[in-house]
């Protein structure tokens, strides 16, 4: 079992996008996967399940100790059988509050991971999808995490500096707490396009200035593209979706050159 968490503290860098088709690749792989979708806004969920639902979620599970096999959904695509998940909802967004009053409150997930290891110990990927806050609920996963995702959106600054921020507040965290956290870290350049503009220029020697991020950056970027946005509203992989309208867009081959440096820097 390995625990992947995807954050950054700035939103809309498309990363519940990367978690939806990263989990579906796996589960063609055969590997199995369960989804935590800690986020209050819950797009995972709308995207893997339904809108609105009434099952229940990490705040249940963590504030009245419900057990890992009475909140996971089992295979909630139907074509990916592999895939569970835990969804979210509005009750999310007081869970933060909630933890507060607790003792070790930012062990509070790590616990409840411990006490439910038969059952989440069957799967081979636990990949969460966390807010773009750094709150108690977003520490509590990040600090039980084997690897963490953060992606860029290419020519948006803002991104880098929400990994930046990320970086110096965990690596603060682990200080104050004296903690030791070996989480393997992967940088994403996604929506990256070729095409010359100033913006990509800035982009770039923004980057540059980091070199704490840029020893994380992956090789692969990927590629700006209405198949992305397509494959997802379809719910299918980017290979299944490619396979449907028989056609090979460049985000195919960069997509699968994602995951195998992943698994290359044992991200995976």
């Amino acid at each position: 079992m390995k625990i992947v968490s995807c954050f950054n503290i700035k939103g809309g860098v498309g990363k519940t996008t990367l978690i939806n088709l990263t989990s579906m690749k796996l589960a063609r792989m055969g590997y199995k996967i369960l989804l935590i979708d800690a986020d209050t806004q819950a797009n995972l969920t709308q995207f893997m399940y339904k809108v609105v639902h009434e099952d229940k979620t990490m705040f249940e599970a963590l504030t009245e100790g419900i057990k890992a096999e009475d909140v996971i959904l089992k295979n909630p695509l139907g074509d990916y059988e592999n895939i569970d998940l835990i969804p979210s909802d509005l009750s999310l967004s007081v869970l933060s509050e909630y933890l507060t009053t607790k003792t070790n409150r930012e062990k509070t997930v790590f616990k409840w991971f411990k006490n439910n290891l038969d059952v989440l110990g069957e799967y081979d990927y636990i990949i969460v999808d966390l807010s773009p806050n750094y709150d108690l609920v977003t520490r509590n996963f990040l600090f039980v995490s084997d690897s963490i995702i953060t992606p860029l959106e290419y020519q948006d600054i803002a991104s880098i500096r929400g990994c930046e921020l990320f970086y110096q507040q965990f690596n603060n965290d682990l200080a104050d707490m004296e903690l030791t956290n070996d989480a393997k870290r992967a940088v994403v350049i996604n929506s990256y396009t070729t095409r010359k503009l100033s913006s990509g220029d800035v982009f770039n020697e923004y980057l540059d200035t980091f070199k704490n991020i840029k020893k994380d950056l992956l090789e692969a970027k990927l590629s700006e593209t209405t198949a992305v946005k397509n494959a997802v509203m379809n719910k299918l992989s980017i290979d299944d979706y490619c396979r449907k309208i028989k056609k090979a867009p460049k985000i195919k081959s960069d997509f699968n050159e994602f995951i195998n440096e992943l698994f290359e820097k044992e991200i995976l």
